[in-house]
């Protein structure tokens, strides 16, 4: 069976330690598992050849001429460098479809991306994606020296240490970094509509965040935080809502916000533990029928009231999960409209000299088939956060969740408008 990733993290964990991404399993007969991760490994399909005659009509030769010209002509004979120039025709190929997602990287690229999804997480804990051409904070992770310093969603990266990011791939913005414990790295950032940039220092760490906390409130009302999805936050998230089912709760909050993503089939299940029926997300790859992916398992807690918490920082994942909520009339969201990452990308590893190709190769779909790439996820009540709230540790937006979950809606919080 056809095995492909699926990059369901709306960036990548960059300033963490590397990419995090899985593969996902077309959906399986009766006797298979669920949509499953597995480690990045060979694929071998003919079909992603594409159609070679689309191939054919292209004049190669002209390629070759421009190759042999400037091997023939080109002044400084000790930059000609016939491996490296083909590698960078080979990524030219790929940045021409404007895709920040699809990259390719060579063999020694490809050596340390592996390596980096099997290694200790160590950096200052951020995730990260394009948007706008532009590398920018998706999330800091809680907890993280990316949110102790300071950083928030949106925040557009200018410069690496003295380097202009523009000037660098994502991955090569990764080894920028990346660094040893306990070494600093220096963002300049542009923040929202601010002309003035700012400069952040950060101290890398060893990064290792619980996937997900709760608490009980003394009002009655569960409070459970989603960090990441990750391969532990199912089984985590599954015994805390188990425990909660015999408090008892009034109400329960599930706050999303800050999380970036991460594994499909883990958001999956923890929709299909709040879902007592319906779907929770639709795949829509090139060429093929879509497919529906259904909720999964007994629920727990299906009939609490929930409200859901947004931000700029939740993506894909988050999304899915917050998605099929909403279209399942499950839940209310309350928060500012979520990031917006609903692209599927493949990992290619199969290269005879070690190089691997990342492309966008499907979209997925909130159930009641919304497409919120680039888009995002708007919230029944948009509350605002200013960011003295941020570093005065106020939460106007768990405040206005309480408040509805209390009363049926939101009066007291300034700057809510209920979405129709």
């Amino acid at each position: 069976m056809q095995k492909k990733l699926l990059a369901i993290i709306a960036g990548i964990i960059l300033f963490a330690g590397g990419f995090t991404a899985g593969h996902f399993i077309d959906l399986p007969d009766d006797d298979d598992d669920d949509l499953i991760f597995l480690e990045a490994e060979e694929v071998e399909d003919e079909s992603l050849l594409g159609d070679s005659a689309a191939v054919i009509d292209l004049d190669i030769g002209t390629f070759d001429q421009v190759w042999r010209t400037a091997m023939a002509k080109f002044v400084d004979v000790e930059k000609l460098d016939p491996k490296k120039m083909l590698y960078g025709a080979m990524k030219g190929v790929i940045e021409s479809l404007g895709d920040p997602h699809s990259e390719f990287l060579t063999p020694t690229e490809s050596e340390q991306f592996l390596a980096s999804l099997e290694g200790e997480l160590i950096g200052v804990g951020a995730e990260v994606g394009i948007r706008d051409e532009i590398i920018t904070i998706i999330s800091p992770l809680r907890g993280s020296p990316a949110e102790r310093a300071g950083l928030l969603p949106g925040d557009k990266v200018f410069k690496i240490d003295d380097e202009i990011s523009s000037d660098l791939t994502l991955f090569e913005a990764v080894k920028k970094i990346r660094g040893e414990i306990g070494s600093q790295v220096k963002l300049t950032i542009f923040r929202g509509e601010e002309m003035q940039s700012r400069e952040i220092t950060i101290t890398r760490e060893l990064i290792d965040i619980k996937s997900v906390n709760s608490e009980m409130r003394e009002d009655g009302i569960a409070m459970v935080t989603v960090n990441t999805f990750a391969e532990d936050t199912a089984e985590e998230f599954t015994k805390i809502l188990a425990d909660l089912a015999l408090q008892n709760p009034k109400g329960m909050v599930l706050d999303l916000r800050f999380n970036g993503g991460g594994f499909l089939d883990v958001a999956i299940e923890i929709a299909s533990k709040l879902l007592p029926s319906g779907n929770v997300v639709v795949i829509h790859e090139r060429g093929k029928a879509d497919q529906v992916i259904p909720v999964s398992g007994a629920p727990l807690l299906p009939q609490t009231p929930l409200v859901v918490l947004i931000n700029e920082g939740s993506a894909s994942s988050s999304e899915i999960v917050a998605g099929a909520l909403q279209d399942n009339a499950r839940a209310t969201l309350v928060g500012t409209k979520s990031f917006g990452k609903g692209t599927v990308q493949e990992l290619i590893s199969n290269f005879s000299d070690g190089s691997t190709l990342r492309i966008s190769i499907a979209k997925w779909f909130t159930p009641n088939g919304r497409d919120i790439d680039k888009i995002g996820i708007e919230p029944d009540f948009e509350v605002g956060m200013a960011l003295e709230d941020y570093f005065s540790k106020k939460d106007p937006q768990l405040d206005a969740a309480v408040e509805f979950l209390q009363t049926g809606t939101i009066v007291k919080v300034e700057n809510s408008v209920e979405e129709n």
